[in-house]
């Protein structure tokens, strides 16, 4: 018995590795130069930051003089676009319409970019320039480090990333035209969301190319090198099933947690901090909070590592809870009668409509479900757009149940800014970053899959497909 679940286990991990491994040696030269460019831009980073940073001063000086009022206002409104806060519009995009795997990788891309910029500005301690020209100041104000550029960053990955999605997606599958269309208003929104960060003066010309550039490396390794997105769930669950897997990441990720809190006593920029302070308190329009100042800002943004954690113990949680306590679900019990396929439709039509039959399926203990079975579900949910957008009342169940798992995102709202240091970080930031995406990607998803896969309308749907 022992020998099998080992058998069983080294079977998991020898799937895993194919994947990554094919991924990887099917385009081997094309994802090595990759991996040359992105190793050749930070060293290069470090040749051309000081001379376009003073470039930036003149450069941005001279286009505000010329730009119109309208025009500042346009580039405002641009750069509150590409705020983190409004940055939740696509990933709310990708959680509803493309689901689990690609939610899961879209939005731990999204958190790392963010985690991994705001640890670089703590090392980097870069200056913004309107800290050193005060009449660059437009309106905007931002109080952490500069370098890199985090609305680059996260623009260049966003919506690269979600091109994607929807390039792949069977809605514009041989639709060109939509295609290019999408591609090119992508881009003009990242351009636009860029620039405005230097013409108002949040930016050098040095740390938009730095940030752009890291965002489109994260989405290159991501989408392009290793392809992560296309993950079958056979091997996808297995990093939350697999215990030798469970324990690298979590050791990954308390590397990366120690790391945060280390990284201000390790890279503390000296700078003269009440000089800047002063700055801030007499240019910005609207105050900057302490905590979101200097090396303060950079440990907010690192602290999102909770997140990603979050996600991933989530995961953990759902697929115990697919694998354990959904396996007598409806469609997956009647699946399990015989593979869909080569079931009569009538025979599977009689056990849908019967409530009876599926009563006795359910009590029926001595059928084993097998992993096809749970795959085919979740693979199905994950490359369709879901179903429940068919039935109002399951979506009402859905949004309900995404609103119950935000509700520790009130402790950030109702806690004030201008409280002790120790508790914004533990309860206005620490612990809704944490049991957010915990919940949605634990219970939150599992309900959604009760909801929408486990409804006998999909149940019929499928039944139709086949």
């Amino acid at each position: 018995m022992e020998n099998e679940i080992q058998s069983t286990e080294s079977e998991k991990e020898q799937i895993n590795n194919n994947y990554f491994k094919k991924t990887f040696l099917k385009n081997f030269k094309l994802n090595i130069i990759i991996i040359i460019i992105s190793v050749a831009l930070f060293i290069i980073e470090f040749f051309y930051r000081s001379p376009l940073f003073k470039y930036s001063l003149d450069f941005e000086k001279n286009w505000q003089e010329k730009a119109s009022k309208t025009t500042i206002k346009m580039f405002k409104f641009f750069t509150k676009i590409g705020g983190e806060y409004l940055m939740a519009v696509p990933v709310i995009i990708v959680l509803w319409f493309f689901t689990l795997i690609k939610s899961f990788v879209y939005l731990m891309g999204f958190i790392f970019c963010l985690q991994f910029h705001s640890m670089m500005k703590i090392w980097y301690g870069s200056k913004r320039p309107f800290w050193h020209d005060e009449s660059l100041y437009k309106g905007i104000c931002d109080g952490g480090f500069g370098n890199p550029s985090g609305h680059s960053i996260s623009t260049s990955f966003l919506y690269l990333s979600l091109f994607i999605y929807y390039q792949q997606s069977k809605t514009l599958k041989d639709k060109f035209i939509i295609v290019i269309i999408i591609l090119v208003f992508f881009l003009f929104w990242t351009i636009m969301i860029i620039l405005s960060r230097l013409i108002l003066g949040m930016h050098s010309v040095n740390q938009v190319i730095y940030g752009s550039s890291l965002g489109l490396i994260f989405f290159a390794l991501i989408f392009i090198v290793f392809k992560i997105h296309q993950i079958p769930v056979a091997d996808y669950k297995r990093f939350f099933l697999v215990k030798k897997y469970i324990y690298i990441i979590l050791a990954i990720f308390c590397f990366f947690i120690i790391l945060t809190f280390i990284n201000i006593p390790i890279f503390n920029t000296e700078f003269d901090k009440d000089k800047y302070d002063a700055l801030l308190d007499r240019v910005c329009e609207k105050k900057v909070a302490k905590y979101r100042r200097f090396n303060l800002d950079g440990l907010f943004g690192s602290i999102t590592v909770l997140a990603m954690l979050g996600m991933y113990l989530g995961q953990i949680l759902f697929w115990y809870l697919i694998e354990n306590k959904y396996k007598y679900n409806e469609i997956n019990s009647i699946n399990n009668i015989k593979p869909i396929q080569d079931m009569n439709i009538n025979e599977i039509k009689f056990s849908a409509d019967n409530k009876n039959s599926i009563s006795d399926i359910n009590n029926n203990k001595t059928m084993a479900l097998n992993d096809d079975s749970i795959d085919d579900l979740i693979n199905h949910w994950n490359k369709n757009r879901i179903y429940i957008c068919d039935n109002f009342m399951n979506v009402l169940k859905v949004i309900l149940a995404i609103i119950v798992c935000a509700i520790p995102g009130i402790l950030f709202i109702a806690i004030p800014s201008d409280s002790n240091v120790v508790v914004i970080f533990i309860f206005k930031i620490g612990i809704p970053m944490f049991t957010v995406p915990f919940l949605l990607y634990s219970v939150g998803f599992y309900y959604i899959i009760k909801v929408s896969c486990g409804s006998r309308e999909l149940l019929m749907k499928r039944l139709e497909e086949h």
